[in-house]
């Protein structure tokens, strides 16, 4: 018994020197691979398109993978529990430039215009904002409808082609319940009220933000993947300098031949608002992984000809991304439209 105690003891020993030689100390080597992926190139998630692209169409599960994106406007929250419904609201409907919510077809930007907006300073964590956590700074936002989704939620893989929704969908306009709130305690958000308070550096609550002024270009892409990584366009295009605390605008023409009946199904990380023609047809609410259909509109109308799809997505101190694609009356996947950029 004393022998196999002083095995057990040997390997328990070699194990841990073993977890303390990979470790993060300055003699540790650098994960290559990590280090890499803060840093991927535009042309490795998009193709930028010019203004008169030939017609794409939806690939063959239907997501729709042509979009024309401005740079994403600054929003740098320390925190993703400041996402409830009324701040996602507010936010995303908010105009930071002229034209910015337009339904009129004609008067769309095009690849290569600019705007000038002007937006709250990028905060000095490489975060974007995600050491107003723990190196000072008030609490991002009261609890409750803005809780965020469990870990455990599923990937972000896309269903098969073709098939129908599954029983028990949300109801028409509404995004996939978020799972109860967490029980006693306030949320990890409030422990940036505990860290400015303990640890220093932060600034009032009350003070107001430092502004700055932003030039940002639209840029017509169109996907290598079913979603729309919005991080990679965002890193991409600024040599890394905005990766979290964004908005991002995009929208994207789907042409019809005669007019149909669907429902429009996005998925997005973190929150979201999506119009179709100037109307409002879904909101998904709160901190959330990006999982295709995670929210199904009511029915609406494509018309014959052209229709305008915009969507807003904002993040704080994390990933972002979203995908999109229509469904017919009968469960199955619209792929008769094409899809162009103006």
């Amino acid at each position: 018994m004393n022998r196999q105690f002083k095995l057990i003891l040997a390997v328990g020993m070699a194990a841990f020197l073993v977890g303390c030689s990979s470790g993060t100390g300055s003699s540790s080597k650098i994960d290559s691979q990590r280090y890499a992926n803060r840093n991927v190139a535009f042309d490795q998630y998009f193709t930028e398109i010019k203004a008169d692209a030939a017609p794409a169409k939806p690939d063959e599960k239907g997501f729709i993978r042509r979009w024309t994106i401005i740079e994403p406007i600054n929003k740098p929250n320390g925190s993703n529990t400041v996402f409830t419904d009324s701040y996602i609201l507010a936010e995303l409907t908010k105009e930071y430039f002229k034209g910015q919510f337009t339904a009129d077809i004609k008067s769309l930007p095009k690849t290569g215009d600019q705007v000038i907006v002007e937006t709250e300073a990028p905060r000095a964590s490489g975060r974007g904002g995600f050491g107003g956590g723990f190196g000072g700074g008030a609490p991002q936002g009261a609890p409750g409808a803005g809780q965020a989704r469990p870990q455990g939620a599923p990937g972000a893989g896309a269903p098969g082609a073709g098939q129908a929704r599954p029983q028990g969908a949300p109801q028409g306009g509404q995004a996939r319940p978020q799972g109860g709130a967490p029980q006693g305690g306030a949320p990890m958000g409030g422990f940036g009220g505990f860290g400015g308070g303990m640890m220093g550096g932060g600034a009032p609550a009350a003070a107001a933000p430092a502004t700055v002024k932003d030039t940002l270009t639209w840029h017509s892409v169109d996907s290598k993947l079913f979603n729309i990584k919005l991080i990679r366009f965002a890193t991409g295009l600024t040599n890394g300098q905005k990766r979290y605390g964004l908005i991002f605008n995009a929208f994207t023409v789907i042409n019809c031949e005669q007019d149909m009946v669907v429902r429009l199904a996005a998925g997005s990380n973190a929150a979201s608002i999506w119009w179709v023609n100037g109307e409002k047809v879904l909101t998904l609410q709160a901190d959330r992984r990006m999982v295709a259909d995670d929210g199904m509109s009511k029915r609406i109308t494509l018309k014959k000809g052209k229709n305008l799809v915009r969507a807003a997505v904002i993040n704080g101190p994390g990933m972002s991304d979203m995908c999109m694609r229509f469904y017919n009356e009968d469960g199955s996947i619209v792929k008769n439209i094409t899809i162009t950029n103006n």
